[in-house]
């Protein structure tokens, strides 16, 4: 065959159906080195298990008397850390499932909008699969977040009751969403093929907007717990307003809120756009005829374009996050980026490295059939490269900026020359340039050429779409215990302490978190999976259930 610049292409029969699988095998055990050097080398030699408790002894002693403990401790035998990791387990595991909702709406969204502009049914297939899929599993979120509400209560009283007091307006306004979030994506799934094009989008804008000020409300205390309104909590007389509403602002807009709530947007949104590549990967194996393997192959590749998007912002806004931090409370940031917690940052960059990796061989295993029939040797060798690149910036941004201290100041310490944050913001932005690019050639170039390839997925590309769910999926939750673990051992930062003091060190050490991320990955995926079953709409049988 013969290409538009006269050169001679290959055809597509030189097409390897399996793929290059030693890709995904090369994936595996970077991941598996990763791990065992972080566990083994990295957080040993950076004072990573011990406890942020002990560290900040000092602080403690400084501790408002009013807010300590009146009564006694609620044990869980755990070890001492036993509270901390049910708060680990089950508020993580929330999240998975809240952010169904904060991702998946904005998903929805633009299906019901591609539908409208096209009348592909694909996108209505599809849009009704991802209704239905969150209203059943709204339940299972809010259950919970009920439980992590009643866990904090009985765990930790004090803190509990400042909380509800300082944030009662916001919190108040959440639970009222929580019924119209549900009022709208279940009207939505119910009337799907009853109404008109004007209440499908009326609905679709509804749903995704209710969310995030849903998200808004609650995100007010999740920043406020790292950056406080204020030094201290003063009240005054009983009744609607327990301080004036100047200071509760203060309090609600704290300085991490809105870089917070941002970035959580992008996060479920990578995230959710991930877990749709995972679960059409177990569908496409799961089913045999062919329309719904070219159906599923599709929405793999959906949502790999929109795990990707959402990957592409979440840096440069975590960037605006940590300088949040950075500015308003500057040891929690040494915390998380020259402390002993800086682990979690190195283990963060790390899978988000690999996820990139990991999607630029999807696209050249998923792409490698078209590319050779449109004759483009240039895509799929920028393709190779961009894997390559992103190896080398991921290599750059794991390295420890230091090693045999807590602190990098500490005295004796080795500084790694190539650990520096100069070489670092660099491959970041390296890693972001790269989505970006891969966007834009799926979108600009491949788009209107890809119809005929649907549903010749190679292994190597279906394997690569399952890494992505799992590691978008893991980034989720540990950007939780970066926050969390910036801010031990206080919970609200140098107001309320985590109550018991060294009796009950914080943060989760690394090898108890690692245990609970396994149990929330593994519960969360397998109702995932089985919901999924349930709930999708494949093409042979597009009215059953």
């Amino acid at each position: 065959m013969t290409t538009p610049a006269g050169g001679t292409s290959s055809t597509p029969d030189e097409y390897d159906s399996r793929g290059d699988t030693r890709k995904i095998i090369g994936i595996l055990v970077a991941f598996a080195v990763f791990i065992i050097v972080l566990y083994g080398l990295i957080i040993p030699l950076q004072g990573g298990f011990i406890s942020s408790t002990a560290i900040r002894a000092d602080d403690l002693l400084g501790a408002d008397p009013r807010f300590e403990e009146q009564i006694p401790i609620q044990e869980v035998d755990l070890s001492s850390s036993g509270r901390s990791i049910f708060i680990a387990f089950v508020m993580p595991t929330h999240i998975l499932f809240a952010n169904l909702h904060l991702g998946g709406g904005w998903v929805l969204f633009s299906l019901i909008i591609l539908y409208i502009l096209s009348r592909k049914e694909h996108y209505s297939r599809l849009g009704k699969s991802v209704a239905l899929f969150n209203v059943i599993l709204f339940s299972a979120g809010a259950t919970f977040a009920a439980n992590g509400v009643l866990f904090f209560i009985a765990l930790y009283p004090t803190f509990a009751t400042q909380a509800f007091h300082i944030y009662w307006w916001p919190l108040l306004i959440e639970a009222i969403l929580f019924g119209i979030e549900i009022f709208f994506v279940y009207t939505l799934w119910y009337t799907w093929e009853k109404i008109g094009t004007a209440w499908h989008i009326f609905l679709a804008v509804g749903y995704p907007v209710a969310i995030y000020f849903q998200t808004l409300a609650i995100d007010t205390l999740v920043s406020g717990m790292l950056t406080p309104g204020a030094e201290t909590i003063t009240w005054g007389a009983s009744g609607l307003l327990g301080m004036p509403w100047t200071e509760y602002l203060q309090w609600w807009f704290n300085p991490t809120l809105w870089p917070l709530q941002f970035h959580r947007v992008a996060a479920a949104a990578s995230y959710f756009g991930f877990l749709i590549a995972l679960l059409a990967m177990l569908h496409f194996r799961d089913r045999t005829d062919p329309p719904s393997k070219k159906y599923w192959d599709w929405v793999g590749s959906f949502g790999i374009l929109w795990g990707l998007i959402g990957i592409v912002a979440q840096p440069l806004l975590g960037l605006w996050y940590m300088y949040s931090i950075f500015s308003h409370q500057f040891q929690a940031f040494t915390n998380i980026m020259t402390g002993p917690r800086a682990w979690e940052m190195l283990m963060m960059v790390g899978l988000l490295s690999l996820l990139i990796v990991t999607v630029s061989v999807y696209f050249i295993e998923r792409q490698e059939r078209l590319l050779i029939r449109l004759g483009r040797h240039d895509i799929r060798n920028l393709f190779r490269a961009f894997a390559i690149i992103a190896a080398v910036a991921g290599f750059i941004l794991v390295q420890p900026a230091w090693l045999g201290g807590i602190m990098q100041t500490d005295p004796g310490t080795w500084a790694n020359p190539i650990g520096l944050m100069y070489y670092k913001f660099i491959a970041l932005l390296v890693l972001i340039a790269i989505g970006a690019i891969i966007i834009g050639i799926d979108l600009l170039i491949l788009h209107r050429h890809r119809d005929k390839e649907w549903g010749n997925l190679s292994r190597a590309s279906w394997a690569a779409a399952l890494i992505t769910g799992v590691l978008g999926s893991w980034i989720v939750i540990l950007m939780g215990y970066v926050r969390e673990s910036a801010r031990s051992p206080w919970l609200f930062y140098s107001i309320v302490p985590v109550p018991g003091g060294q009796a009950y060190p914080t943060p989760v050490p690394p090898f108890q978190i690692f245990i609970v991320w396994m149990f929330s990955l593994g519960l969360a995926f397998a109702v995932f999976w089985f919901t999924s079953r349930v709930t999708s709409y494949h093409p042979e049988q597009r009215e059953e259930v």
